[in-house]
C-alpha cells in the first residue's frame, strides 16, 4: 500500500473515538513515496542483550519535570548529540510545539513565538532493535531525509508501533510520564509559523526551562 508521507507521519487511535488520525511531527510541504523513503533507510545495527541506562536528564518544564534515561552504549551517536545540546543550554527557553493526546509530544526546536532556533549540522539516522516506540520513550524528529535529525525529539505517552525501524528511538522516561500525558491533552490551535501552518501548537505554550545531566 502506498502512503503520502510529509516529515513524519503516524496513526493512532483517540481514546474518545474509533476513527483513526494521520499526524505529522514536523511541518513540510514536499510529499515523498513511501517505497522511495524506504530505500533511504538503513539496516538496522545489532540489538543490544541488554539496555544500559548511560546517562539520565531531568526535563524540567512548565508543566512538571520529567526524568529520561539514555542508552549510549546502544544509541551512542544519536544520545553524544542530544547531550550536547543539552550542555549548550540549547533547549532553555523552548517549548513543546506539537503535543498529541494518545501518541506523543514534540519540542527541542521553537520558542514560545514560533520562531525556530537555528540547530547545528544534522546526525546520521541511528536505528536500534530493542528500543521500541512505547509510553515514555524519547526518540528524535527528522524530516523525509533519514539523516536530518538535529535538535527536535519526541516523548510518546502510548505505545506507537508504527514508528520501531522508522525514527531513532534512545531513551526512555524513568519519572514523569504523568507529567508528558498531560502535557499531551492541553488546549491546541493551529499557528502560522516561519515555514507552514503547524497543528497541535499548545494554546498555552509549554515551557522547557532547564535540562541538567544528573548522570
Amino acid at each position: 500500500m502506498m502512503r503520502s508521507f510529509f516529515i513524519v507521519v503516524a496513526c493512532f487511535v483517540v481514546a474518545s473515538c474509533a476513527s483513526t488520525r494521520f499526524e505529522k511531527l514536523a511541518a513540510s510541504a514536499e510529499s515523498v513515496d513511501q517505497k522511495q523513503l524506504d530505500k533511504l533507510i538503513p539496516a538496522p545495527v545489532e540489538a543490544p542483550e541488554n539496555l544500559t541506562v548511560t546517562h539520565r536528564v531531568e526535563i524540567t518544564t512548565s508543566m512538571g519535570a520529567m526524568v529520561v534515561g539514555l542508552y549510549g552504549d546502544a544509541a551512542p551517536k544519536t544520545v553524544r548529540n542530544f547531550l550536547a545540546y543539552v550542555e549548550s543550554g540549547f533547549f532553555e527557553g523552548l517549548i513543546f510545539h506539537r503535543v498529541i493526546p494518545g501518541f506523543m509530544i514534540q519540542g527541542g526546536g521553537y520558542t514560545p513565538d514560533m520562531d525556530k532556533r537555528e540547530s547545528e549540522e544534522p546526525i546520521p539516522l541511528e536505528l536500534i532493535p530493542g528500543i521500541d516506540h512505547v509510553a515514555g520513550t524519547i526518540s528524535m524528529a527528522r524530516t523525509t531525509e533519514p539523516d536530518s535529525a538535529t535538535s527536535q525529539f519526541f516523548i510518546c505517552v502510548a505505545r506507537t508501533e508504527q514508528l520501531n525501524g522508522e525514527y531513532a528511538a534512545f531513551g526512555r522516561l524513568e519519572q514523569g510520564i504523568d507529567v508528558a500525558s498531560a502535557i499531551s491533552q492541553v488546549s491546541t490551535h493551529s499557528v502560522e509559523s516561519e515555514l507552514a501552518v503547524m497543528d497541535d501548537v499548545p494554546e498555552t505554550p509549554v515551557i522547557i526551562q532547564k535540562m541538567t545531566i544528573l548522570k
